[in-house]
């Protein structure tokens, strides 16, 4: 955890008296403890930038350490990532594919062939694919946090901290939201989404529904491995018997960490997030509403990334904080349909 920034800004705003008492608290030594940064070498007349110890750049340079290093932008950024950290999802159940173009082209083939039978010394006879092709758009997307001149001017460094932890988890949560809606509805260039679908044989979600769901992707010669659940499933599957009574068995771990273990072998994930303004991923029981969703993580979607999260905007944080803005690029769709199964509400 990032424990740096309001110390670093507190110093930056500082006059020069009292820069000079912040470096001898040992509480200020204690929150650089570790931290680098980028600093021009002095002596150099090219002045190339070296990563050194924050504190010590700070102590050989008072007056310049702040405006000619990286330090406060460092931490900016390392808060952001730090509170987008707790809203991780999406990312993590479809492949990520870095690429240097504003569109990428997947030709896909097909599923669930077979190799032909060939006579000794016979010839083999050449088997072609049928290909299709799925074209991902790059987009932009970015926030701006409510930094104003005034938090500046009174001091109110934790509050700026906690703008930018929120513009991180701004972030995470659209990343998971497109995600999320190229998996169960489909995108605009591609309006396929996951093919597979179940209904609850119960009044609810439970383990069986999972092991159903299971079969259908497996049906169609995939191997599903991830499970998504809406926080209302994840309190649902929570009170199934086959997790609430393993306890008894000697594994709490669900009932302790309120994480679950692996299910029937696939890695869960809760997303909190919702697809739209007007959500097929809800918590209501309208029966076309979509409550979880098991892929194969290889095969069934998947995210492009031309840049992750960045600062732009960034002339001078000590002098202008207002100036941030944290940007990504990215696209995501579904590449095989059937590599996955939605199970609706009730």
């Amino acid at each position: 955890m990032s424990k740096a920034l309001v110390p670093v800004l507190k110093y930056g705003f500082a006059n020069n008296d009292d820069r000079a008492s912040y470096l001898k608290k040992e509480s200020f030594k204690k929150a650089l403890e570790g931290v680098t940064c980028r600093f021009p070498d002095e002596k150099e007349e090219e002045k190339r930038y070296e990563r050194v110890d924050a504190y010590k750049a700070l102590l050989q340079s008072e007056r310049n350490a702040i405006a000619n290093s990286t330090l406060v932008q460092e931490q900016v950024w390392k808060t952001a990532i730090e509170g987008a950290e707790p809203f991780k999802c999406m990312r993590m159940v479809v492949p990520i594919i870095n690429v240097n173009s504003y569109s990428t082209r997947f030709v896909k083939g097909e599923t669930g062939t077979y190799a032909n039978e060939v006579a000794e010394g016979a010839k083999i006879e050449i088997d072609t694919q049928e290909y299709s092709k799925v074209d991902i758009a790059i987009t932009k997307y970015g926030v701006r946090p409510l930094i104003t001149n005034e938090l500046l001017e009174d001091g109110l460094f934790p509050v700026i901290e906690l703008e930018i932890r929120k513009a991180g988890a701004r972030m995470e949560n659209k990343l998971n939201r497109v995600v999320l809606n190229a998996l169960i509805n489909g995108t605009t260039a591609n309006s396929t989404p996951i093919g597979n679908t179940i209904s609850p044989n119960g009044p609810h979600i439970a383990v069986a529904d999972l092991a159903r769901a299971i079969g259908e992707v497996k049906k169609d010669n995939y191997l599903p491995d991830i499970l998504v659940t809406h926080p209302t499933a994840e309190a649902w599957l929570f009170q199934d018997s086959n997790i609430a009574y393993a306890a008894y068995m000697g594994s709490a771990t669900p009932l302790v960490s309120g994480n679950f273990p692996r299910l029937l072998g696939l890695t869960p994930y809760t997303c909190t997030a919702t697809d739209g303004s007007s959500p097929t991923w809800d918590d209501t029981t309208a029966a076309s509403d979509v409550t979880a969703f098991i892929i194969s993580k290889n095969d069934c979607g998947v995210l492009t990334m031309r840049r992750d999260m960045t600062i732009e905007q960034y002339d001078d944080p000590i002098h202008d904080l207002v100036g941030i803005a944290l940007t990504q690029r990215y696209g995501a769709d579904v590449l095989q349909a059937n590599a996955g199964c939605m199970i609706y509400h009730k």
